[in-house]
């Protein structure tokens, strides 16, 4: 687990930084979970609205929509695959992402390419990489606030 800021980023996941995203995936029994990091539920506010388009999706593309008390952004996806779940509860109450943003999914994949998805240098993993890489967002987001 790394602390940075008060907000958390457990090591058992990847992280996905392209289009400054701020989604988490974890591969679950072939499967793929993402969710949103503490990165984007601490800067962006209360999670007001998800939207998912089920359909076919490709790595790096718009898979939906969230809105928040500071801005409307779209979700990205670090994999191409198809949806197979969409975590209702959450979409139904997004703040339980606000809440504890790691045990509140949005979506699980059927992974098409996963071994060279997961070859993305957008997906980062590495303690270190994931530290030096939330350190500048934080920083960006301080230096925005000034």
């Amino acid at each position: 687990m790394i602390e940075i800021k008060d907000s958390t980023f457990p090591l058992d996941r990847k992280y996905y930084i392209k289009h400054d995203s701020h989604v988490w995936l974890k591969v679950e029994d072939g499967k793929v979970k993402l969710g949103m990091d503490a990165f984007l539920t601490e800067n962006a506010g209360f999670l007001n609205f998800i939207s998912i388009d089920d359909e076919p999706i490709k790595q790096g593309e718009g898979i939906g929509t969230y809105e928040s008390a500071k801005f409307v952004s779209k979700i990205y996806s670090p994999i191409s695959g198809k949806i197979v779940e969409i975590n209702e509860e959450i979409v139904e109450n997004p703040r339980k992402i606000n809440d504890d943003p790691y045990n509140n999914w949005i979506i699980a994949i059927e992974p098409e390419n996963l071994e060279s998805d997961l070859q993305s240098k957008d997906i980062i993993e590495t303690e270190k990489d994931i530290t030096e890489y939330m350190q500048k967002e934080f920083e960006r987001v301080d230096s925005d606030e000034e």
